[in-house]
């Protein structure tokens, strides 16, 4: 029983080791990445890719099966007529035997190979049928209609998500290069200050304010590219197009 434990243990701990390596590997590609330098696919592309999705794959598969629906619903006149038949072959044989107080005991057989078939054919119409057939074919035709709609209703949907999440990210993007300007410009004051401090031309106060101001523009990058991630990751998933993951 320590022995499975153990082995448990030891299978927990290599997947969770190959989760987080993978995890990490994730994090440290973003890292790399210059989301000032990002630029999106083109709309049109994203709605192409869209529709590699699942959900599209299944509702095609929903409008075939309807579409099968109809082909046999117009088929099924055939179901008025039937048709059968048999063929059965063999041999008839007859054995005798014949003995008397002159003659020996003899045996005979004779035999004949023969063969027979038959076939029958019958029509039976129901009247009902005759009179809602046409009705029939057109309720399927109709399930078949819907199921294509159903599919548009959905790829349009999709794509007023994929425009949201576009216009989010285009956003994110722009504010990001806002902050990327503002954490430089608090950078800078911040560094100058600290010169200054250090030759005696300004006071701690100075120091720790230019301070605050450097890390809550540092924060406010931080979240920016952080919403940026989360937006784009989104728009990945929508369209089933890839971004900037790997």
């Amino acid at each position: 029983m320590n022995k499975v434990y153990k082995r448990f243990f030891l299978f927990s701990l290599l997947m969770s080791i190959g989760i987080f390596s993978r995890a990490q590997s994730t994090i440290d590609h973003m890292d790399m990445i210059d989301f000032t330098r990002l630029i999106l696919p083109p709309l049109e592309t994203l709605y192409e890719n869209a529709k590699n999705s699942p959900s599209v794959e299944m509702y095609q598969a929903k409008v075939e099966t309807e579409e099968s629906k109809v082909l046999t619903e117009k088929r099924n006149w055939l179901k008025y007529f039937k048709v059968g038949g048999s063929w059965q072959y063999g041999n008839i044989a007859i054995n005798s035997s014949f003995t008397n107080e002159n003659t020996p005991l003899f045996f005979q057989s004779s035999g004949q190979s023969q063969s027979s078939y038959y076939g029958t054919v019958g029509v039976s119409v129901p009247i009902d049928d005759i009179f809602d057939r046409k009705n029939k074919v057109k309720r399927q035709q109709t399930e078949q209609r819907f199921a294509e709609l159903e599919k548009g209703k959905w790829l349009d949907e999709q794509r007023i998500r994929i425009v949201n999440a576009y216009v989010k990210a285009k956003t994110a993007l722009a504010m990001l290069k806002k902050n990327v300007e503002d954490h430089n410009v608090a950078l800078t004051n911040y560094k100058m200050t600290e010169n200054e401090f250090k030759t005696g031309n300004a006071v701690i106060s100075d120091l720790n304010a230019a301070k605050k101001l450097e890390t809550e523009a540092y924060e406010l990058l931080k979240t920016s590219e952080a919403n940026i991630i989360s937006e784009i990751l989104t728009l990945e998933i929508l369209s089933r197009t890839k971004i900037i993951s790997q």
